[in-house]
């Protein structure tokens, strides 16, 4: 084991069982990773049988979800998706969507209930993602090269880079708010991340950030001391660091951010107003929904462009799958955002809630409902912690 690694793993301890949750769900950013890509099986194949044998392990052994009433949610949620089977396009997308979602998506939402049990696991589970974050993070700061217009991921894209540095940096900034010595180690991830996610010039994640970051430092009000001082000299050296960055800066991030702070959108916005326009016309006359892949081959977008779904999960699941769907979808994401409000009087709490109010915003922008895999996990994990009368495990 590698001296950064024993770095971290005493500074943000974490287990076998929630580094192989972290490897799962990170599977799919990474698989066309150099030294990846030449795997005889798919990597997020491999990854998910490694977890799923690890959960029915837990399982044999006794492990049983402490929060009963989360665990029936989720089986409701996926119920709901049953409508849009019944109807679904019949196209490689469809099948390949259905598919998906009962064997993968049902995989990251299954395993918090398994994992996260005890005082002290949820820190574990979030210390692991927050390690695959770093990872992806600085591979692709190494791998960066001269001239290129944006920095992403060496195994996805930017906008993974972009998910990948912006919980990095929630997950930095709020150790950096607790009254205890300034680690160094975490002030240079949460410089790390904040740097990438500008050069990955992906919009919808640093927004999420933003709202994200906001909106835990309200929940935690008043719950927890907060070192003001160190928070701020902290905020004065990232901004100076940012500063000294824009030399080095692709100059296609840097275009991208400075056209979207001066409010201007291009074709990716307009895609998906116009996709949002055109799904919420079609949903108010579908109830019982167009079926999974339905958006590819029944909403029409003049041909503008060729994408497969709307890049919005709640009109995502409520188009293809109907009514119910979407409003139970609403109902969950209530649920868990308080459930994860409920634990901000602890860090491992705050930690969630923004890792979860981040995902939710990024599933609004991006993405199909497959490509959620972290949103899943926060998700669920939010919930695993749901006990009768609105009790919630402390931190430990």
């Amino acid at each position: 084991m590698t001296g950064p690694l024993r770095l971290w793993l005493r500074t943000f301890p974490t287990r076998w069982p929630f580094l192989a949750a972290a490897a799962f769900v990170f599977a799919g950013d990474l698989k066309n990773s150099p030294g990846l890509a030449s795997l005889p099986v798919d990597l997020t194949l491999l990854a998910g049988g490694a977890l799923a044998c690890l959960l029915v392990l837990h399982w044999a052994r006794g492990a049983r979800s402490a929060s009963p009433g989360g665990l029936l949610l989720l089986v409701l949620w996926f119920l709901t998706f049953l409508p849009g089977v019944l109807d679904a396009a019949d196209t490689p997308y469809a099948f390949q969507k259905m598919a998906t979602i009962f064997t993968f998506s049902l995989l990251a939402a299954l395993a918090p209930f398994v994992l996260v049990r005890r005082d002290g696991d949820l820190g574990g589970l979030l210390n692991a993602i927050a390690l695959f974050c770093l990872g992806s993070t600085l591979a692709s700061l190494v791998g960066a090269q001269a001239g290129m217009q944006r920095l992403a991921s060496t195994g996805g894209g930017t906008i993974a880079l972009g998910r990948a540095a912006g919980f990095l940096f929630l997950f930095g900034t709020l150790h950096l708010a607790e009254r205890e010595p300034l680690p160094l180690l975490t002030l240079g991830l949460t410089a790390t991340a904040a740097v990438a996610a500008l050069f990955s010039g992906s919009r919808g994640p640093m927004v999420a950030a933003a709202l994200a970051l906001a909106l835990t430092f309200v929940a935690g009000r008043g719950k927890v001391a907060v070192s003001r001082l160190k928070l701020g000299l902290s905020a004065c050296g990232l901004a100076a660091l940012l500063a000294l960055s824009l030399a080095l800066a692709p100059q296609g991030s840097l275009q991208r951010t400075d056209a979207f702070v001066h409010g201007e959108f291009g074709a990716s916005e307009q895609y998906r107003a116009e996709a949002a326009r055109i799904s919420w016309d079609r949903l108010r006359r579908t109830p019982w929904g167009l079926g999974w892949g339905g958006f590819a081959t029944q909403v029409d977008l003049d041909g503008a462009v060729d994408r497969q779904y709307p890049h919005n999960l709640l009109l995502e699941v409520t188009l293809e799958s109907g009514w119910l769907c979407g409003a139970f979808t609403v109902l969950l994401l209530a649920a868990a955002l308080g459930s994860a409000w409920s634990a901000t009087s602890f860090l491992e709490g705050r930690i969630l809630f923004a890792g979860l109010a981040f995902s939710i915003v990024n599933a609004f922008v991006s993405g199909d409902l497959n490509d959620h895999r972290l949103l899943f996990t926060f998700l669920f994990a939010s919930l695993s912690l749901w006990r009768p009368r609105g009790k919630v495990r402390q931190g430990g």
